[in-house]
């Protein structure tokens, strides 16, 4: 408002497309936080690295955020352990995902090196880069223990 003249209008009018524009950038959430961090990988800030999903430090470190392998290295960092996503997730096949878990419903998860099996619900049910779903029968037909010495059923 002009001082001098109490009447007098705004010297600048906020056009109603600029506030909602503006209003969006705020509410909307990021490519990343869309797509719940499935596809995301966890950038570290401080160090300059990125680390893919399933990975032991994925969402871990204080300073970091998540967002897409193709922005990560499009803002130059860099690969954890010098290997994209991509490269690591033809390295590991056996990694599955969440989704893949729950997908297995009353299957074990074995570990292939130390031939320990896990029950689902349990901690780090289906994490690990070798290892396979079973049946806890065929797990223990193959010589497999539990990991706790209990039986998951």
């Amino acid at each position: 408002m002009n001082a001098c003249r109490p009447d007098a209008a705004p010297s600048f009018v906020v056009r109603p497309w600029i506030a909602a524009a503006a209003l969006l950038l705020f509410v909307l959430p990021s490519p990343a936080a869309a797509q719940g961090h499935g596809d995301s990988v966890w950038v570290n800030t401080n160090s300059g690295t990125y680390h893919c999903p399933g990975s032991h430090s994925y969402g871990t470190s204080k300073h970091g955020e998540y967002m897409l392998e193709a922005a990560a290295v499009s803002h130059h960092f860099r690969p954890a352990k010098g290997r994209s996503c991509a490269a690591r997730a033809a390295r590991h096949p056996a990694v599955p995902t969440a989704a893949g878990a729950a997908a297995h419903g009353d299957s074990v998860w074995v570990n292939t090196d130390s031939h320990e099996y896990r029950c689902p619900g349990s901690s780090k049910y289906g994490q690990g880069h070798h290892g396979v779903f079973m049946t806890e029968q065929a797990a223990l037909a193959a010589g497999n223990r539990s990991r706790n010495g209990r039986r998951c059923h």
